[in-house]
Formats: C-alpha cells, sequence, structure tokens
C-alpha cells in the first residue's frame, strides 16, 4: 500500500518530439563534478544550456537530456525519472527555486519547467554538501531566471506532444513577472495508435503544469520574489474480463486510475550586504494529492499540505574562511484514507499479484509531521592551491524520533596548472515518500529512516583550451533498506495465518552497497565541431537480511557509454549525433506455473533468483540537423528535423506473459525508429 508524498507514476507510454515557437534563454552551463547548470561563461567543465537543447532525442528540454550525463541510468527507455549511481529514483530529491517541490519530471520524462525560463540546474550524484537533506540518492535542484526588466513577450507553443503560453512583463524599472502554462495534447490522438484489444483507456495520459514569479529588485544588492509552480498527471486503463492480465491475476478486473498533483507557492528574500554577509530566506506552501485505485476493493487518498522555512547564509570571515549556514523547518499535515487487500510488496518483487493479498486493510489518519534541518559548513582555502569544506547536517522529526548528525566533507587540490584532485564524503538519510510505509495499518510504526555512506575520488585534467577530461571512482554503503513481510511459504510456514498476519509488513532488513568508475571527456568548438563522451563501469547489489538472498538491483547497468556530438556542416546548418549504449535490464526469470489448488482456473507463476537474467544490450542512435533561416519580417526561426532510434533497434525492456497459465511470452520493445519535425521561432 502506496501513501505517496511526491512523483507521478511511470509512464504508460512515450510521445515523439515537439514543434514549438519559444524564445531562447540566456547561455547556461553544466557542473560536472557536482553537474551543474549555470549562468556564467562555459568553461570546459560545463556544457551549455544552448547545447543541451540541441541534443538529440531531448525535445528541447534541457532536463530532459540529463541522461547524456554521467552516473545517470534508468530502469528501461520509458523510466520517467533518473536512478543515480546505484540508488532508485524513489530516493532523489528536487528543489525548484530554492523550494521543494513534489517532481520535476511528468510521467513522459519532460519537465515540469518551461524552456523559456529555465536558467541552471544542478544535479550532485553523491556525498551532498550540507545544505541538502532527505535524499541518499541523488539531489536535482533547478532554478528559473530573473523576469527580464527591458522587454515585454508573449510567447506560444505548440506541438504534437504539448501546447503552452508564455507572458512576460515588466511592470516598471523594478519590478517584472512573467507566467507559463502548458499543457499534453497526445492524449487527444494517443488511442489511434492502440491496437491491444485487451484493454481501454478510462482516462487518457496527460498532464498539466504550470510557472510564476513576481520579482521585486529593492537595489542592486537586494530582491525578493514570489513564485508559483504547479503540476497535474492523471491516466487511467480498464482491462477486459478476458485479458491475460486479468486472468493472471483477477484483482485486476475493474479500473485502474492515478492522479497526482502539487501546487506550491514561495517568497523568496536575497540579499548582499556591504560586509560581505548574504543571504537566502523563503517561505513557502505545497499542497500535494495522491488517488489510485485498482479494481473494486483498492483505492487509496492522500493529501499532503507541507509548510516550510529555508534560509541559507554564507558570510567570509576572513581570505581563507567563508562560513556557510542555514535551517530549514518543515511542517506536513497528511491526510489519508484507503483500502486494500494486497500483499506488502517491496521493489524486489517480480510480480506482487493483488489476488496473493491474504487479509483486507482498511486505515485512515491525519498525522501533522515535524521536521527540523540545520547545516554548517567552512570553506577553508588551507592554502592558495587547496580548497577544503568541513560540515555537519543536522536533522530531526517528531514522527520516527531519529536524530541525525552528517558528516560532509569535500576537497579540491590543484596540484599543477591543469590537474585538480578532488575528494568528497558525506553521510545522508531519507523519509520515503511512500509514508504508507510507516503508518499502522498499511505500514509499520516502528520503522527507521534508511541512510546511506557516500564516497568520492576524483581526477582532473585540462589538455588544451579546447579539451577536459574527468575521471571519478564512488562508493556508497546502504543501511536499513526498507522490504516488505517475506511469503507465508517457506520462510513462515510454521505460523497460522493470524500469527503471520500479525507480523509487521515492512522492516528495515535490507542492506546494499553500490560502487563505480566514471570517465568524462568534453570538447568545446573547434575546427567546426564540439562533443562530450562519459563512459561508467558500476555494480550495484542489494541483500535481503531476511531471506538471506543476496542480488544485483534493479538498476545494475554494469557498462553505459554516452557520446553525443554536433558538428556545423555550413554557417546556419548543424548535424548532431547522441549514442547511447547500456548494459541490459535485469529481471527475475519466469521458471512456470503451477495450477492453484484452491482455484482451477488460477495459475501461480513460479520466479527463478531475483534479478538473475539480463536483457540483451540497449544501444540507440538519434540523430538531429538544425537550420537557421533569415529573419523573416523580424522574426528568428530555426527549423530542425530529428530522427530517434536511426537504425530501428529492437530494445527490449521487458517480457508480457500471456494466457492464463502464462504458457506465451512476448517482448516489450522501447521506442522504434520515430522521425520528427520541428520550428522555433523568435520575435
Amino acid at each position: 500500500m502506496k501513501i505517496l508524498r511526491k512523483g507521478p507514476l511511470p509512464a504508460l507510454l512515450i510521445g515523439c518530439l515537439p514543434l514549438t515557437a519559444v524564445a531562447e534563454d540566456d547561455t547556461a552551463a553544466v557542473q560536472l563534478d557536482k553537474v551543474e547548470i549555470s549562468g556564467r561563461e562555459e568553461p570546459l567543465t560545463r556544457i551549455s544550456t544552448e547545447k543541451l537543447l540541441k541534443v538529440p532525442g531531448s525535445g528541447n528540454d534541457p532536463l530532459a537530456a540529463i541522461n547524456t550525463l554521467p552516473g545517470v541510468t534508468f530502469a528501461s527507455g520509458r523510466a520517467s525519472e533518473p536512478a543515480v549511481r546505484g540508488s532508485s529514483p524513489d530516493d532523489n530529491q528536487y528543489v525548484i527555486d530554492f523550494m521543494p517541490v513534489g517532481y520535476i519530471f511528468h510521467s513522459d520524462s519532460s519537465s515540469i519547467l518551461s524552456d523559456n525560463v529555465i536558467e541552471n540546474f544542478r544535479l550532485e550524484t553523491a556525498a551532498f554538501e550540507p545544505q541538502y537533506n532527505n535524499a541518499t540518492g541523488a539531489v536535482i535542484e533547478a532554478d528559473s531566471r530573473s523576469p527580464y526588466y527591458d522587454r515585454r513577450q508573449l510567447i506560444i507553443d505548440a506541438s504534437f506532444l504539448k501546447a503552452g503560453i508564455f507572458y512576460e512583463q515588466p511592470v516598471n524599472d523594478n519590478q517584472s513577472f512573467y507566467i507559463a502554462a502548458r499543457q499534453s495534447l497526445f492524449q487527444y490522438y494517443i488511442e489511434n495508435f492502440l491496437d491491444d484489444e485487451d484493454f481501454e483507456l478510462t482516462t487518457l495520459p496527460e498532464y498539466y503544469d504550470y510557472q510564476g514569479k513576481y520579482e521585486i529588485r529593492l537595489s542592486d544588492n537586494e530582491k525578493i520574489w514570489f513564485q508559483a509552480i504547479g503540476s497535474r498527471d492523471k491516466a487511467g486503463i480498464q482491462f477486459d474480463d478476458d485479458s491475460d492480465q486479468v486472468l493472471q491475476d483477477p484483482g485486476l478486473s475493474g479500473d485502474i486510475n492515478f492522479e497526482a498533483f502539487f501546487n506550491s507557492q514561495g517568497l523568496v528574500w536575497e540579499k548582499l550586504y556591504n560586509s560581505g554577509l548574504s543571504h537566502k530566506i523563503g517561505l513557502s506552501h505545497m499542497e500535494q494529492k495522491f488517488s489510485f485505485n485498482i479494481g473494486s476493493s483498492n483505492r487509496l487518498d492522500v493529501k499532503v499540505d507541507d509548510y516550510n522555512l529555508r534560509s541559507q547564509f554564507a558570510y567570509p570571515l576572513t581570505y581563507e574562511h567563508e562560513l556557510r549556514w542555514g535551517a530549514e523547518i518543515t511542517e506536513s499535515h497528511i491526510s489519508y484514507q484507503g483500502v486494500f487487500s494486497g500483499p506488502p510488496c517491496d521493489e524486489f518483487d517480480p510480480d506482487c499479484r493483488i489476488v496473493d493479498g491474504t487479509e483486507t486493510i482498511t486505515g485512515s489518519g491525519k498525522p501533522v509531521v515535524y521536521n527540523y534541518d540545520a547545516h554548517l559548513a567552512d570553506a577553508w582555502a588551507v592554502t592558495p592551491d587547496w580548497t577544503l569544506t568541513p560540515g555537519v547536517a543536522l536533522s530531526w522529526d517528531d514522527y520516527t524520533d531519529q536524530h541525525f548528525a552528517e558528516p560532509r566533507v569535500h576537497s579540491r587540490w590543484q596540484f599543477s596548472d591543469t590537474w585538480w584532485f578532488t575528494q568528497a564524503y558525506g553521510e545522508h538519510h531519507i523519509m520515503p515518500q511512500n509514508f504508507g510505509l510507516f503508518v499502522e495499518p498499511f505500514g509499520n510504526e516502528e520503522l527507521q529512516q534508511p541512510e546511506a555512506t557516500h564516497y568520492e575520488l576524483g581526477i582532473e585534467h585540462q589538455v588544451s583550451p579546447d579539451l577536459f577530461w574527468k575521471a571519478e571512482i564512488y562508493y556508497k554503503d546502504l543501511n536499513n533498506i526498507i522490504v516488505a513481510r517475506e511469503d507465508k511459504d517457506p520462510l513462515y510456514s510454521s505460523l497460522t495465518d493470524a500469527e503471520y498476519e500479525a507480523l509487521p509488513r515492512y522492516t528495515n532488513d535490507a542492506e546494499g552497497r553500490a560502487w563505480g568508475a566514471e570517465f568524462f571527456i568534453n570538447r568545446n568548438l573547434s575546427e567546426r565541431w564540439y562533443g562530450w563522451m562519459s563512459v561508467a563501469y558500476a555494480r550495484t547489489l542489494r541483500k535481503n537480511t531476511l531471506s538471506g538472498d543476496s542480488f544485483s538491483y534493479n538498476y545494475d547497468q554494469p557498462v553505459i557509454v554516452n557520446t553525443v556530438a554536433n558538428y556545423q556542416l555550413s554557417e546556419g546548418l548543424q548535424l548532431g549525433f547522441k549514442w547511447r549504449y547500456q548494459s541490459g535490464q535485469l529481471i527475475t526469470p519466469l521458471e512456470g506455473a503451477v495450477q492453484d489448488t484452491d482455484d482451477p482456473a488460477l495459475y501461480n507463476p513460479v520466479y527463478g533468483s531475483v534479478n538473475s537474467e539480463r536483457l540483451p544490450a540497449y544501444h540507440r542512435l538519434d540523430v538531429r540537423l538544425d537550420r537557421e533561416v533569415p529573419e523573416i519580417h523580424g522574426w528568428k526561426i530555426d527549423l530542425y528535423a530529428e530522427i530517434l532510434n536511426l537504425y530501428n533497434r529492437s530494445n527490449v525492456s521487458g517480457y508480457q506473459y500471456e494466457n492464463a497459465d502464462y504458457s506465451g511470452r512476448e517482448e516489450v520493445t522501447d521506442l522504434p525508429l520515430i522521425v520528427s519535425f520541428g520550428i522555433k521561432a523568435q520575435i
């Protein structure tokens, strides 16, 4: 039973690329040791937003190009959120404009941010700085730009996937605002591409999002802004009674629907004082709602209101020391009610059938949870060539009553003119987004929060003004991972049904490890071309201490290679390539099915060892051609054409089993060859 606090469910399908008429943003850039995009001049440790917009397959969405960066993988080509360095997407934290948000990616993998206002984003892959809390996987932080004070503009976006409107208006010399709103469009034609007669879409997959900012410049060194952002994703499906899905799991009979949305409003005050002290203080409210039902006997409604006060300060004590500190207080009002008849499940279960439930649980509640966080760090210039930043993150919540004092250390040593050595260490924890794991009767109130310890070592080399490379190794130690109660047979075969059902549904009885090495090389525009490549070798393991099973984790993909290149054929004409290779997805093999003794029409699947089979390797080549058209009546126009999966590789992402007895098997594949055209116009 899931009581989710953020994020939509995985996509039911993926669309094709957009056709847009938008204004270009200011150039921004990616910091690769932390994978950060910023609005500064582009050194070789960064990849500009202008380049990310031209990455084939990204759909003019810089955040969608995150899968070309080191350390990032997905469970399959259709997963909407990234898994980073051996952690689950559920272990990530998302922040926009200094304030927490419910999620940052729609179910089709596009971001919730308008590309008209994205200024920068940062991907913290491990050993985060002390100001980040409640994450053991990765931190993704995005910032929108300030409104323009010297122009007014109206932008209308249109595509096969979505349509949007963007309006920006200066109020006076010191005040300005913008507002953006978008809606998906594929819900209006998706049924034309579906030929599966086993189901019908009762609620067509769709999403909405909006974003707005009103900024007041009080002085050259001080400003405040009000921001609002929200998003909504929903879908529904109904299986036919004679479909394979219902024959294999009668609990799926009926509708399956979900809806997830959040609305966030925040006020942020930023100031730099003459003394060198700077601060950013934010006050926000976020409303989240999640509704989910399966069939006629499983439903869940959750509403969460988070009130958040967050601050960050920095002060240069001396030339050698800059003190950084801050605090955060969150008050969460959680309201939930639901009925659930399925078994407890975790991400290691190969097939969690509703029909396997032995009890029906009904519950509701309105807990209020307080979280208190603080951080302190010292950016210490030990020598002119060595910066050491020790810090500590402090946390406490009144629900689990756990206290955390987590040390974090970052080091950067320039041991020659063109060489750097980096180190990082950090301890981290997370309150899982599925709060239902912690509340009775669905979960276990005695659960502890999962924890992780991260280690990093890196070396960087500026080979020439146009060429840079970086290599990094990392290790993660994961503890207190939450797992579901094991099946009654064979571990608890001696217990009666009542004794078995009295056991905790979830416990902290799993642990894990992840380690790997990454190599990144980046070349700036020279001799009419630029590009970057990342190569990663990684392993991630889990152990269920209840059952004694050790196995590779769902996101264990040992080899990942990304290559991106762009060649300037002539003035105004560019050709781009993106090729990705990754080891195949792990699956738990089906070894057969046995007839149920109580219900002869039902067959129970028999699975092999967890994640003991690997699908064929995934690889795909995407190509993009960009053409700048001379201005037409003041309009600057860019045309582009893209081909996804150029050589039409059938990338297998899983298997779908047919018939009640699982006697047939069909491959589920990722996107076929897709051709797309688009236009980008600016006035």
